[in-house]
């Protein structure tokens, strides 16, 4: 995935622009598609593998929506998979058109929410919108001006400041084609009616929002999690009556965090940061469960499955040294081989030396907050496996840190980590895990 991250010559485009010519040769196509096969789980998809096929052969460059809520500014290897998806068509020849939700993200979706959201502050999603389009640079073609358009959908739906084209009437004549019943559907305003909790207007008319913003990009395909399949298919009536095609709608596979139980995500500390080093990359990669490392080989790295197989019977007995090769394959699809080499390296030079890693990443705490409360809110992790940590002699105090790398530590306990304040404080959980509270 490593490339040439030149920014693209115009910061949007029209979607009425010629379409450039794409790939046709069957045998470039099919190995694309081999690779979407590790990502795609194409029996929820609403669009099946043979429609692509047709549609990736038949020469007619298309317009692949990519939509995102600018919600935080951290990025995991799991969105990447959607990322990663979309950059093999855009290898074929298609466009990317990455739409930043200038105005759903202010009215905030509802998916998965059993409260509601609460409103972001402008300034803080003009600032996510800078990180966001950062970290994909890591994997999206920028290069390519006719591979790329960025929109932002303020541009039809407006911001409490300034008009956008979609008029009031125009907003009443899309809802005359939406029914009650369908929107209150949906699982989370469900739970939240069971519950007596409230549900917004703005929030019952996100997926309205959504799915109209397919019209505005002319979107021919888009790549989405389960949890906005709903959403995605509430644009095929209002493309039908623009006109339009209806937009393709695949679903990636979801593989579990770094712990096996959740989803990646920031809030759990289960994650591989997108943002992060190589080093950061190689090491939390290392505290995977040994039972999804071959999970993780199908779905985040693009090693030839043939060599997959064969270092899982080279290293059958050996767990470690077959995390270790995922490890590599992670950090040389977003970094490269030399990057991969290096992070390696410093990681058996630490394992054999009893060495920190030489990038350590942060977590923020409040100035009050103990040792305890944020081993749970900063790392996610549950009183459990603080418990079981620490029985198993696996929670320490680093309390010096050498030049040359290597460090003394003290054992914690409960008693220890209860009282003792989090900021400033270096924590080694397990064998790889370091983690710097400030």
């Amino acid at each position: 995935m490593t490339q040439d991250k030149k920014t693209p010559t115009t910061a949007s485009g029209s979607a009425d622009a010629p379409r450039a010519a794409t790939e046709r040769d069957p045998a470039k196509i099919e190995a694309k598609l081999l690779m979407l096969d590790r990502l795609i789980d194409w029996p929820t998809s609403l669009t099946s593998r043979e429609d692509l096929n047709k549609a990736l052969s038949d020469g007619r460059q298309m317009r692949i929506k990519f939509g995102v809520d600018i919600t935080a500014r951290t990025l995991h290897i799991g969105h990447a998979v959607n990322l990663r998806a979309i950059r093999h068509l855009q290898d074929l020849g298609h466009k990317v058109v990455f739409m930043l939700g200038g105005f759903t993200t202010l009215v905030g979706d509802p998916t998965g929410k059993v409260v509601a959201r609460v409103a972001q502050d402008r300034d803080e999603v003009e600032e996510n919108k800078r990180a966001f389009i950062d970290q994909i640079k890591s994997i999206i073609r920028f290069d390519i001006p006719d591979r790329i358009e960025i929109r932002d959908n303020t541009e039809w739906w407006g911001t409490p400041e300034k008009h956008g084209r979609i008029t009031v009437g125009h907003l009443f004549e899309l809802l005359r084609t939406i029914t009650v019943t369908n929107l209150l559907s949906r699982d989370m305003f469900r739970e939240r009616m069971k519950k007596l909790d409230p549900i917004y207007a703005s929030e019952f008319l996100y997926p309205v929002l959504q799915g109209y913003d397919s019209v505005e990009m002319q979107s021919d395909l888009t790549i989405v999690g389960t949890d906005q399949m709903f959403n995605e298919k509430m644009a095929w009536e209002f493309q039908e009556a623009s006109g339009q095609v209806k937009q393709a709608v695949f679903c990636t596979k979801i593989t579990p965090g770094l712990d096996g139980r959740d989803k990646q995500s920031k809030s759990l500390g289960n994650y591989v940061g997108l943002a992060f080093s190589p080093q950061e990359k190689f090491n939390s990669t290392m505290l995977l469960l040994d039972g999804l490392v071959s999970q993780w080989f199908e779905v985040y790295t693009e090693a030839d499955p043939r060599q997959i197989s064969e270092w899982k019977t080279d290293f059958g007995a050996d767990p470690v040294a077959l995390k270790k090769r995922l490890a590599f394959c992670i950090v040389e699809l977003f970094h490269g081989r030399e990057e991969a080499e290096k992070a390696e390296s410093e990681f058996d030079s630490r394992k054999f030396k009893k060495k920190v890693p030489s990038v350590i990443g942060a977590k923020s705490v409040n100035p009050e907050d103990t040792v305890r409360k944020a081993l749970m809110t900063a790392l996610g992790r549950k009183a459990g496996d603080i418990r079981d940590a620490i029985s198993n002699n696996a929670l320490n105090l680093i309390t010096k840190v050498n030049d040359d790398g290597s460090y003394e530590e003290e054992k914690l306990d409960m008693v220890k980590i209860s009282a003792m304040k989090a900021k400033g404080a270096l924590i080694r959980w397990g064998k790889n895990g370091f983690y710097r509270f400030e």
